[in-house]
């Protein structure tokens, strides 16, 4: 049974009940008939247009821009409450003084009787003005209370599509990591395909296992860091078959990386990058390393800077494609710095792995 439905309704009755006897609460009210009708039809006007306001007048006028109907529809209504609580207690003043009402007229003079008449008068409007102030008052709740509602389901709503955009921007953006790391893989390995290389095989099989990861881990919001890195191992040995003789690569690993979530697929267009820029005749010296402090992850990768301007369309697709991923992800939570020093490229990762 789901309670949280009858959660609202529960609580209206409750505030009903609390408004109905909470005069008994902090006074000693005077007790009589005239004052249980009196107290009786305040409360009625309140509980009336309280509801008309909240399920009508907000929702059709106030909602919808119309301040002036809404305007004068309250006035309506408080119009409306000051004859109609004029009438009424009238009404039930004349029931009960109808008794004493002959003895009255000849114990006091006709003087007496005018004054009487004049407090009687003023007290009445006093009374009616009151019943607007109590009437007007749950108007302002009820507004309040309404427009309260609209505000958290249209925050929720808003929160519910910024979620699904997020997933769908999060969803594209994998799928373009994918195609762009399998095109930068089949390219190192037609490059050994050409030179019929016996390491050919082993590099199908290697990005065979590559593929298989991408496909039954990927698609996880995170995924365990000591996969993501054993992922890592595999690209770099794929991309070693294709290397000159002379090539230096480094992967390194240092902290604890046990029980880690990362997001998947961020640190493989660093990798591609320094693979695909870093590399030519004379050899390549691609360092990686990977660190972590307690939550904080640093990756830092530093290759040979390309001296050639690569007229690849796809070049430079990973690294925006991973900040925009990072955005989404991490928000403020990480610092990502790419630049050429000394002939290198050096690109320098922090986040936070709580994020």
């Amino acid at each position: 049974m789901n309670f949280r439905k009858y959660l609202t309704p529960v609580l209206h009755i409750l505030a009903w009940i609390v408004v109905y006897f909470l005069p008994d609460l902090l006074f000693e009210v005077p007790t009589g008939p005239v004052l249980l009708v009196k107290r009786n039809l305040y409360f009625i006007l309140v509980f009336f247009f309280f509801y008309l306001n909240y399920f009508v007048l907000v929702p059709r006028f106030l909602l919808h821009k119309k301040q002036v109907l809404f305007a004068l529809t309250v006035i309506l209504a408080l119009v409306f409450s000051y004859y109609v609580n004029d009438v009424v207690m009238q009404r039930t003043r004349e029931k009960y003084r109808q008794n004493t009402k002959a003895t009255t007229n000849k114990q006091h003079s006709a003087k007496a009787l005018r004054h009487m008449k004049m407090r009687r008068e003023r007290y009445r409007h006093a009374e009616n003005a009151g019943t607007v102030v109590i009437v007007l008052m749950g108007f302002f709740i009820s507004t309040i209370t309404r427009e309260t509602r609209e505000w958290y389901h249209q925050e929720k709503e808003w929160k519910e599509m910024e979620k699904q955009h997020l997933i769908a921007e999060l969803s594209f953006l994998k799928s373009q990591v994918n195609p762009h790391f399998l095109f930068n893989s089949l390219n190192g390995i037609y490059a050994l395909a050409i030179k019929k290389s016996d390491k050919t095989p082993d590099a199908v099989l290697q990005l065979s296992d590559l593929m298989r990861h991408m496909l039954y881990e990927s698609d996880r919001a995170e995924v365990e860091m000591e996969k993501e890195v054993e992922y890592l191992k595999n690209y770099i040995q794929l991309q070693r078959l294709r290397m000159p003789p002379k090539a230096q690569v480094s992967f390194e690993v240092e902290g604890n990386i046990s029980g880690k979530m990362i997001a998947p697929m961020l640190f493989i267009p660093f990798i591609e990058n320094a693979f695909k820029h870093g590399v030519d005749a004379e050899g390549a010296t691609i360092r990686i390393k990977m660190q972590v402090k307690g939550n904080i992850l640093t990756f830092d990768v530093m290759n040979r800077a390309s001296k050639a301007k690569s007229k690849d369309p796809s070049s430079g697709i990973g690294l925006v494609n991973v900040r925009k991923r990072l955005d989404l992800l991490y928000g403020e939570k990480y610092q990502l710095d790419y630049k050429e020093s000394n002939g290198n490229f050096v690109v320098h990762l922090q986040l936070n792995l709580q994020a």
